[in-house]
C-alpha cells in the first residue's frame, strides 16, 4: 500500500465536507458555535490524523513482509 497523492487527499476531503457540511455540524451541541475557520481546521486535523494512521499501517505492513 502506498501513500495517496495530494489530489486524492483533496478529493476525499471535499467528499467528506459534502457529507458533513458546516450547517449540519452546527446543529450538534458540541459544534453549534463553530466558525468557517474552525470547520476547515477540524477537517485539516482529521486529514492529518488519517494520514498518520495510514502511514503507521503501511509501515507495519512493510515490516511484516520483511520478517
Amino acid at each position: 500500500m502506498q501513500k495517496p497523492d495530494s489530489q486524492t487527499i483533496n478529493e476525499a476531503t471535499q467528499r467528506a465536507k459534502q457529507r458533513l457540511s458546516i450547517d449540519t455540524l452546527q446543529k450538534t451541541t458540541k459544534y453549534k458555535d463553530i466558525t468557517e475557520e474552525g470547520y476547515n481546521n477540524l477537517f485539516k486535523y482529521a486529514e492529518a490524523m488519517s494520514l498518520l494512521i495510514l502511514e503507521a499501517f503501511t509501515k507495519e505492513e512493510i515490516l511484516d513482509e520483511k520478517l
